[in-house]
C-alpha cells in the first residue's frame, strides 16, 4: 500500500497543475508583456545570416595561380570591386542617429524648406512687379 501512495503522490493533481488566474492578473500580466521591449534586434540578427554567407563569398580573394610571375592571372581577385567592399566598410563605421535626433532633424528640415519657399515665392513676386512696371 505504502509504493501505492508513492506512486500518487509523482502525478500531480489536475487542480494543481492548472492553476486559473484571475482577470486581474492576466492584466497585469499583459501590461508587463507590452512594457518589454520587442524583439527586432533578435529578427534582425537571423535575417542577416543569409546575408552574411552571400558576402563571406563576395569578399574573398581568390588567387588563380601562385607563380612568382607578376601578370594578370598571378594578382588576387575578388567577385565584389574595390568601391563596394571599401563602401560597405565606411557604412559600419557610420554612428546612425537615433529616433529622437532624426524627428529633429526632419522637423529641421520642413521648417527649412517652408522658409525658403516662401523667401522664394515673395522674391519671385517683387521681381515681377518691378518688370511688369518697368517693361510695361
Amino acid at each position: 500500500m505504502a509504493k501505492k501512495e508513492a506512486k500518487d503522490s509523482k502525478k500531480p493533481k489536475k487542480e494543481e497543475a492548472k492553476k486559473k488566474s484571475s482577470m486581474r492578473e492576466s492584466a497585469a500580466k499583459s501590461r508587463e508583456a507590452a512594457n518589454k521591449p520587442k524583439r527586432v534586434r533578435k529578427a534582425a540578427t537571423a535575417a542577416t545570416k543569409p546575408v552574411g554567407k552571400a558576402g563571406k563569398v563576395l569578399t574573398t580573394e581568390y588567387h588563380l595561380f601562385d607563380n612568382k610571375k607578376q601578370g594578370f592571372f598571378t594578382k588576387s581577385r575578388s567577385f565584389t570591386p574595390k568601391y563596394f567592399r571599401e563602401s560597405a566598410k565606411e557604412l559600419k563605421n557610420v554612428t546612425w542617429p537615433g529616433r529622437k535626433e532624426t524627428w529633429r532633424l526632419v522637423f529641421a528640415v520642413f521648417v527649412f524648406a517652408i522658409v525658403m519657399g516662401t523667401f522664394i515665392a515673395v522674391l519671385d513676386y517683387g521681381l515681377e512687379k518691378i518688370l511688369r512696371e518697368v517693361i510695361l
